[in-house]
């Protein structure tokens, strides 16, 4: 029986990932050019297609190979204790307003997902909240009396039973049922070809966005050409542009995944525990079988070091609750919340109707990503009383709210002190296997990594607004601790909001 982790992180969802489409080459004008080929871009171009527009979705790796690729997927409206934070942040209506969004992101993916007969193993499940502390029991009760007054039928009970029971003791539990679980690749797989097989619209991975402009002349430049349009949809998990600050509003997260086999059966809920550290639990098919997918151990990107250790932390989790007979893969995500806990969808800043962007899902993009791209295309297709017509206005990123502007300054604070720590700090070991040091250069700061024998030194410096980035260790790559961008091992852009790789100096 082998418990060991395995040596490289990749997602059970991306098993028979491959590349479909062609780089861009040259330059094109089209209505609209949707940079990122995750759900939310995928989503939007196949809505702006299916209304006869020309749409070209670029993307920087392949179909799927961001966040939406990564993502434990689940497609519910529960999640966690939000509705109890937005009930208090933004009133009764816009928890409500949140809620019919995540209620039409759900359905418009089983929609799609029945009416093209996407093979992707979406089930109907029950989504639940819960604590194994009695400490919680008070913020569990709220979150079921937040959830029921925004419209999602919320059953709060101090038992989980039968189908629903896990194998430790809980204090109290929110549940809704009818909510669902899939596989995002098949999906996304789907969407992106029936993009391509549009009249004048093509999906371009390898294609690497590195210039956005809005204004009076819309176009994304790639090393490989340009592509003008009537609007820029930019849903690249952070934007790659720096109207309406929107790095500055948003915190970067990375949460850790595993697919473990597990003797007997398993509990049929969807999982999200509202006690620290988080866990997260669902099954999943793999290879004929089941397996039990766990999660949690979020961190602010670039700050937490070892990040090994935090596979490590979710295997003694799962060994300890459950009969783990193997760990069949472990992975780790990227995504951003925003200050005032509801995503950024629409104009990037005042005056830029032309320039749209979507973000801060805070880990929820399934719903999110699929309301936004509803969202987006009212707004494209200039339909006021679309399909997003009741929540559109409340996701718009210029609005202002006292949260909004207390959470900007804190995580502005928190980040004038990683920017001054990582310039002042002395070099050295950097924590985790494989490791890699830092030193420098005259003043720069320099990292040097051995990822698989191969020796690589680069700059430590962000080339988006001048972090040093830290050592991930669980995926070998630098990451800045400002805003999220990451870097491979030998410099080249994995993330957002950078666009530039960091300089070679080996």
């Amino acid at each position: 029986m082998d418990l060991d982790l395995p040596s490289r992180s990749h997602s059970l969802w991306l098993r028979d990932a491959a590349t479909r489409y062609p780089p861009l080459s040259g330059d094109r004008k089209v209505d609209v050019v949707v940079v990122g080929a995750g759900i939310t871009g995928l989503t939007t171009g196949v809505l702006l297609a299916r209304a006869g527009l020309e749409v070209v979705v670029l993307e920087a790796d392949a179909v799927g190979a961001g966040t939406t690729g990564h993502t434990t997927a689940k497609i519910s409206a529960l999640q966690g204790t939000i509705y109890r934070t937005l009930r208090s942040s933004h009133g009764v209506d816009g928890a409500r307003r949140y809620a019919a969004a995540q209620h039409a992101g759900r359905e418009w993916v089983a929609a799609y997902v029945a009416e093209q007969g996407v093979d992707c193993d979406l089930e109907r499940r029950p989504a639940v909240t819960y604590t194994a502390e009695a400490d919680n029991v008070a913020k569990v009760r709220e979150e079921a009396d937040a959830a029921n007054e925004a419209g999602v039928p919320a059953r709060f009970t101090e038992e989980l039973d039968g189908e629903l029971r896990l194998p430790f003791p809980v204090a109290a539990a929110v549940v809704v049922e009818d909510q669902a679980q899939f596989d995002p690749y098949p999906h996304l797989v789907a969407m992106a070809a029936e993009i391509a097989a549009a009249p004048g619209c093509a999906v371009h991975e390898q294609s690497r966005v590195t210039d956005v402009h809005g204004g009076g002349d819309p176009r994304v430049t790639t090393e490989a050409g340009t592509v003008r349009a009537s609007t820029v949809v930019v849903t690249t998990l952070m934007p790659v542009l720096h109207q309406g600050l929107l790095y500055a509003r948003a915190e970067p997260e990375r949460s850790y995944c595993m697919a473990v086999e597990v003797e007997g059966s398993l509990p049929r809920g969807m999982y999200l525990s509202a006690d620290s550290p988080t866990r997260s639990l669902r099954t999943a098919r793999h290879q004929g079988g089941e397996v039990a997918v766990v999660g949690g151990g979020g961190h602010v990107v670039g700050r937490r070091t070892p990040t090994t250790a935090e596979y490590e932390s979710l295997r003694k989790w799962a060994i300890t609750h459950f009969p783990v007979t193997g760990i069949v893969d472990r992975w780790s995500a990227h995504d951003y919340e925003s200050v005032d806990h509801l995503p950024y969808v629409g104009p990037a800043a005042p005056g830029s109707s032309r320039l749209l962007v979507a973000t801060g899902f805070a880990k929820w993009g399934m719903t999110n990503g699929t309301a936004a791209a509803l969202a987006l295309a009212d707004r494209i297709l200039d339909r006021p009383d679309g399909p997003a017509a009741e929540w559109s206005a409340l996701l718009d990123p210029k609005r202002l709210t006292a949260q909004g502007a207390a959470g900007t300054a804190r995580l502005n604070a928190g980040v004038a002190v990683h920017l001054a720590g990582g310039w002042l700090s002395p070099g050295g070991r950097e924590q985790g296997r494989p490791g890699a040091r830092r030193s420098r250069r005259r003043l720069r700061p320099t990292g040097t990594s051995e990822v698989d024998g191969t020796r690589r030194t680069v700059s430590l410096v962000c080339t988006h607004l001048g972090g040093i980035c830290t050592w991930n260790d669980a995926e070998t790559t630098w990451d800045c601790p400002l805003h999220g961008s990451r870097f491979a091992a030998d410099g080249k852009v994995v993330n957002a909001p950078a666009t530039k790789d960091l300089d070679r100096l080996d």
